[in-house]
């Protein structure tokens, strides 16, 4: 006789996870009354759940199974604990201007020296007139002189939950407004699924979390998890799924008002009183874009959320502020040739206006990109030195055109992203200025490394061209709409030389005698400019702990 095959509770709510998302996890445990205690979970970016005994670490992001550890923050150090000391801090990023604008706070007598002439680093927003200078072109911004059109080729979106940066724009008065992330009314489009025709969000997912759940219920109704669910389950388990999957009384899955409408995706072409045509799951899953998590449950992660945030008039809104608190401390320009080590100290070596200068303080924070740093001639130690050659940078880029706002007003997108297996891989729609005529589209978020390097190898002009082609086919009216391009390659961007790092280095977070390195590659938040803040602090903490000895 056969054995009905059973599941265990374990790798039943593991499958529901992978298949319908974190919430449908969540959801499915609350039914089985296990949802006290275990509100984190969810992707696997999330970090630990709130039931796990391990704490990571917020700056290298290593567990540490027996610590109670945090974040060292403003508050934590006494005041006056730096005076008659002084730091030289290298690069003038987040990074290094909240290390700048909090030691000096404490008392220390800091200054900074920046290779560019602007401050903020990556932390960059392009208007018309701006110019983009890469290692091998230059390119000059022509949008239309207006506020609202602005293109944030580096960091554009903020996460409700980092609380640092957040505070700095409340304490600076950097105003804020939504940004859209997840938009269900945006596109997710493959060359070969479904003809090649762009599909509504929301479709898809609605279809995807209907079937799902139709399945599990199968399950359930079929005892194949007899020995793992009590009746009490199985009924709040099928009554969760019902609602969950908008399945009938038979628990299958039919369609309905979530997935949609006839014509939904254009303006004047809309049936409300005609369901859309169900998509089995077969076809979803036929194509591994549409199935892939990074797609449909992107905005489940800890730094991914539906609504997020942006600073009114562009990102570097923030850099500004930043750089005119701590303006008196800073040198622009001025290009690092030599980091040396002295008695109790740190000697660095610089060129400004083709003068060779020099300055000494008793610390040195470097927030120097590693791409840049490991070509600089330096007194590191063997190991420290090692690591900068090693580490890895993203080679991600940007690219942004000025249209008449033909999503808004022929398809009624508001904001959020397109997804695509083309090289473009996004479109984001922008959050700002809603209803307007005019607005920037930017038409490519490329991080995957052999995209990225192309886009980085090709001209601008060829850039424009790809993207423009490419983004046909998720709009048939962007070649014609869609002009004024400008792009941003940032492992072409002198001084940067990548756009945010991808590996780990514990070393880096270690000091080197009185050298001391910081920036968001060394943050568990790479690419984040909380990454940036909270490396930031963890050098404060480690100049602060040196000075007190």
């Amino acid at each position: 006789m056969n054995k009905k095959k059973t599941i265990a509770r374990r790798e039943f709510l593991e499958n529901v996870g992978k298949a319908a998302g974190s919430l449908a996890m969540l959801r499915t445990m609350t039914a089985m009354g296990l949802g006290l205690g275990i509100s984190g979970c969810g992707s696997s970016s999330a970090g630990p759940a709130s039931g796990s005994t391990g704490i990571t670490d917020p700056v290298s992001g290593v567990d540490n199974p027996s610590s109670n550890l945090k974040s060292p923050r403003p508050g934590d150090w006494n005041s006056g604990i730096g005076i008659g000391k002084s730091v030289i801090i290298l690069g003038a990023g987040i990074a290094g201007m909240c290390s700048a604008y909090e030691l000096q706070k404490l008392g220390y007598t800091v200054s900074i020296l920046e290779a560019t002439n602007r401050a903020g680093g990556r932390n960059r927003t392009i208007r018309s007139g701006d110019v983009v200078t890469e290692l091998n072109s230059s390119q000059t911004c022509i949008f239309d002189n207006n506020p609202e059109l602005y293109f944030n080729p580096g960091p554009a979106r903020i996460a409700h939950h980092h609380e640092f940066l957040l505070g700095y724009c409340r304490e600076f008065g950097v105003a804020l407004e939504n940004f859209t992330n997840d938009n269900r009314a945006a596109l997710l489009h493959s060359t070969s699924a479904f003809g090649g025709d762009p599909q509504v969000a929301k479709t898809i997912l609605s279809d995807i979390r209907g079937h799902i759940s139709s399945l599990l219920a199968m399950a359930i109704n079929q005892n194949a998890l007899d020995q793992s669910l009590t009746s009490n389950d199985k009924v709040n388990i099928l009554n969760m799924l019902k609602g969950f999957g908008n399945l009938n009384n038979n628990y299958l899955y039919q369609g309905g008002s979530r997935a949609g409408f006839l014509g939904q995706e254009n303006v004047g072409s809309r049936d409300r009183d005609t369901q859309i045509n169900i998509k089995t799951l077969q076809d979803i899953v036929a194509d591994s874009f549409i199935d892939s998590q990074s797609r449909l449950d992107f905005s489940h992660g800890i730094n991914q959320q539906p609504a997020m945030l942006q600073p009114k008039g562009g990102m570097d809104k923030i850099g500004t502020a930043f750089a005119s608190k701590i303006s008196s401390y800073l040198t622009l320009e001025a290009v690092v040739k030599q980091i040396r080590k002295i008695a109790n100290g740190v000697k660095i070596h610089y060129e400004k206006n083709g003068a060779l200068l020099e300055v000494t303080a008793d610390y040195c924070i470097c927030t120097i990109p590693t791409t840049v740093l490991k070509d600089i001639p330096n007194d590191f130690s063997v190991n420290h030195q090692q690591k900068i050659e090693e580490f890895e940078y993203s080679s991600a880029s940007k690219l942004a055109f000025q249209s008449r706002r033909f999503w808004e007003q022929d398809h009624s997108i508001y904001g959020g992203i397109s997804w695509t297996n083309q090289a473009i891989t996004q479109m984001w729609y922008p959050s700002n200025a809603l209803g307007s005529n005019t607005g920037i589209i930017v038409g490519a978020y490329i991080w995957g490394t052999s995209a990225a390097n192309i886009f980085s190898e090709q001209t601008p002009q060829e850039r424009i061209s790809s993207a423009m082609q490419q983004g046909n086919n998720i709009h048939s009216e962007y070649q014609s709409e869609a002009s004024r391009g400008i792009s941003i390659a940032w492992k072409n961007i002198p001084f940067q030389l990548g756009a945010y790092g991808r590996s780990s280095a514990s070393t880096l977070l270690t000091p080197d005698d009185n050298i001391f390195f910081a920036g968001e590659h060394l943050s568990t938040l790479k690419g984040w400019q909380e990454g940036a803040i909270l490396s930031a602090y963890h050098s404060i903490n480690e100049i602060v702990k040196k000075s007190s000895t």
